[in-house]
């Protein structure tokens, strides 16, 4: 029988599921005006915090690993297979965090490039790999 935390992460990972397919089927769409720009980013940083927030529920369940924040979460997952490059995660979110603050049509523009050539490929890697796991 499963351990209610060893549980946890996989309803996390379910959830995350869900995002990134959404986000997958527009990862190599050319976005025409702003409003589509928006919601594949917001997309992106639904599928990203899903990410995040199933990391932090992994390492709690293999290593009693407690994290406080995003970043910890990276850091301490970056010795696992399913994180190919802490960097990248760590600049994706950096820059989820900047379109909090920053609304201008480079950034936006910038962004959806970042997603489509960088960020989208980490998270693929990410949900290949842990549902690998997931299923074994």
């Amino acid at each position: 029988m499963e351990s209610s935390k060893e549980l946890r992460w996989k309803q996390r990972f379910d959830t995350f599921e869900q995002s990134f397919l959404m986000l997958a089927q527009y990862s190599e769409e050319i976005f025409e005006d702003d409003l589509e720009k928006a919601g594949f980013i917001h997309m992106f940083e639904v599928a990203l915090e899903h990410g995040i927030n199933t990391i932090i529920d992994y390492l709690d369940a293999k290593n009693g690993v407690e994290v406080s924040s995003h970043r910890q979460a990276i850091k301490e997952s970056a010795q696992y297979e399913f994180i190919a490059n802490e960097q990248d995660w760590m600049k994706a979110l950096n820059r989820q965090n900047l379109t909090h603050y920053i609304h201008t049509k480079k950034v936006i523009e910038q962004l959806v490039v970042d997603i489509q050539g960088q960020y989208y490929e980490q998270l693929k890697h990410f949900y290949v790999t842990l549902k690998e796991e997931k299923e074994s």
